[in-house]
């Protein structure tokens, strides 16, 4: 009697999970797919993402390699590339690159302009760009001075220092201002991004386990200014 009704009831059961299956199976193969399909779509987006990212730093050094050995041509022609578009992360520093190779060439009048230009279109940058705009020039081979930790725009001159002293062939010291700005849990997130993506070119030896882990930026960034963006 007990076999019986075990039996009767494992046919209720099969039962009724076809009946769910009938119901909701399709949907649930349906919604399965869609997640696969969701979850290739976004890995692809990051890849391209990245790639694009990457890009863009090895131009950046590029350019800086143009204007080691003086062809200031070649180094404009490529910070213009960059300078394209005016959302990339890179935007800032190949318009003050590009106006440093224009005024290397002799074009101080095009270099003015070029920080006129920044000064208009990168909240990051501009400050810097309308300074220079006004007749403040930054030759080949000069170097800025480290900012104080209170200046309002702190990040971005460290990271024009950075660059400046990578040009000058001071790679030691380059490195470490780089290092130093994604070290920094305070930088701005794209900065932050920006510094992994050089340091990973020039000295890829210093991500370690110890530099990467405790670097990562605040969730919450302060408002713009305050916090030396």
């Amino acid at each position: 009697m007990n076999e019986l009704v075990r039996e009767i009831e494992e046919d209720i059961r099969r039962e009724r999970i076809d009946k769910l299956w009938h119901s909701f199976g399709k949907m649930m193969v349906g919604v399965s797919i869609a997640v696969i399909l969701a979850t290739i779509g976004v890995v692809i987006v990051q890849d391209r993402k990245f790639s694009r990212e990457t890009e863009k730093t090895a131009e950046m050094i590029k350019g800086i390699d143009r204007m080691n050995i003086e062809d200031y041509k070649g180094a404009i022609q490529i910070f213009d590339g960059l300078a394209k578009d005016e959302s990339s992360p890179y935007y800032g520093m190949a318009m003050l690159r590009k106006a440093q190779a224009q005024i290397a060439l002799g074009a101080g009048d095009d270099a003015k302009k070029t920080y006129g230009q920044l000064a208009k279109h990168d909240e990051a940058f501009g400050p810097i760009g309308k300074v220079l705009s006004y007749g403040g020039i930054v030759n080949a081979g000069d170097v800025i001075e480290a900012p104080q930790k209170n200046s309002a725009l702190y990040f971005t001159q460290s990271e024009f220092r950075a660059w400046q002293l990578l040009q000058n062939g001071q790679k030691k010291e380059a490195v470490e201002a780089f290092l130093a700005i994604f070290m920094n849990t305070g930088a701005p997130g794209s900065m932050h991004d920006r510094m992994f993506e050089v340091l990973q070119h020039i000295a890829p030896e210093t991500l370690t386990k110890n530099t990467i882990e405790p670097a990562q930026p605040l969730t919450k960034p302060a408002a713009k200014d305050a916090t030396h963006e």
